[in-house]
């Protein structure tokens, strides 16, 4: 289905879309146009609409001048954070199927149909995932993210349900399953109590900075619902193109793990959170260390030791971080009660 054809079901306003694209940005209108246009050339059959989240709302018509297609509308988020973004997307979609991206993503025609299908075909599944490659890697830093392990799984289609999280005993290797910048779920699933929405004390614009993707992923499996990764739907993601940046999104990956394994131990008493904390991170961590220093001693300089040090400060920092973010929770919620 082209364009013109999909933003002329929206004349009817009765007709809602059976997919609603949430696409949150904060001060990146480049990366967004470039990320809008992709997104509206998609080859599909399904009905979409897309729906951008300003972050940073600044009261002007910047945006607004880009919301050209019928099928695309502007929702304002003043309160900073990925997850504050995404759930007032979640709240003002219309389709039964909510796909989540980044605004620094670039989709290829075929990416929505393909991520989409388990969906329609298999009513046991709740969430899919799909292959995120990296656009570029021309800079040091772009090379260094996927050195470390980049946001991509692999060709390998898989499947994850409580099962496969109960079979890792002693961990919880949520990160297999993928990223957010690369999703789709089942509107219905963020009205389920043991699920709801994301967790606004994690992800990027909070002090503990990441997670709040896999702590999703993992309230999904303990619903006893299943997760598909979908490799066939590929899309490209810009990678920070300098070490600073890169660093503080390093740094922020380890502050929200941290904080994660302080929430589900608290929250769901998941005692493998206290062995990731204790042992696995530690343990990750020295490895790490011991390895950057011996390629260091021949001459390979693939990481860089400085981040690797910075990292064990942001380990240590992570209570500190879930702290700050329960009490900026807390201050949003009562100022948002207050206006309402």
């Amino acid at each position: 289905m082209d364009l013109e054809q999909n933003s002329a079901i929206f004349g009817n306003t009765e007709t809602w879309p059976e997919i609603s694209i949430l696409l949150p940005t904060c001060n990146r209108t480049a990366l967004l146009e470039g990320c809008l246009g992709a997104l509206l050339r998609q080859r599909t059959t399904r009905t979409f609409e897309v729906i951008v989240i300003d972050n940073a709302p600044r009261g002007d018509s910047a945006l607004d001048s880009r919301m050209g297609a019928p099928n695309v509308r502007l929702i304002n988020e003043p309160r900073r954070g990925l997850s504050y973004a995404r759930n007032a997307g979640i709240r003002g979609a219309r389709g039964k199927f909510l796909v989540f991206t980044d605004d620094d993503t670039l989709a290829p025609c075929d990416w929505l149909e393909n991520l989409v299908a388990p969906l329609f075909s298999r009513r046991e599944v709740a969430a899919v995932t799909g292959l995120t490659l990296p656009l570029k890697l021309q800079t040091e830093a772009e090379r260094l993210f996927e050195a470390y392990g980049g946001l991509g799984r692999g060709e390998t289609p898989a499947e994850f349900d409580l099962r496969w999280l109960n079979s890792n005993w002693s961990r919880l290797p949520l990160w297999q399953i993928g990223t957010t910048a690369n999703a789709v779920f089942r509107a219905d699933i963020f009205s389920d109590p043991a699920i709801g929405l994301l967790e606004e004390r994690l992800g990027a614009g909070s002090p503990s900075g990441a997670w709040e993707d896999l702590y999703l992923f993992y309230r999904i499996l303990l619903a006893g619902h299943v997760i598909v990764y979908q490799p066939s739907a590929k899309i490209r993601h810009a990678h920070r193109e300098n070490l600073a940046e890169l660093s503080q999104q390093l740094l922020a990956y380890r502050r929200g793990e941290v904080a994660f394994c302080l929430l589900v131990l608290k929250r769901e008493r998941e005692w493998r959170a206290l062995l990731h904390l204790l042992l696995w991170i530690p343990y990750w961590r020295a490895t790490q260390l011991l390895g950057e220093l011996l390629r260091r001693a021949r001459g390979d300089n693939r990481f860089r030791l400085s981040i690797v040090i910075r990292e064990w400060g942001a380990y240590f920092a992570g209570p500190a971080a879930l702290f700050l973010s329960h009490r900026r929770a807390r201050r949003l919620a009562r100022k948002s009660s207050a206006k309402s």
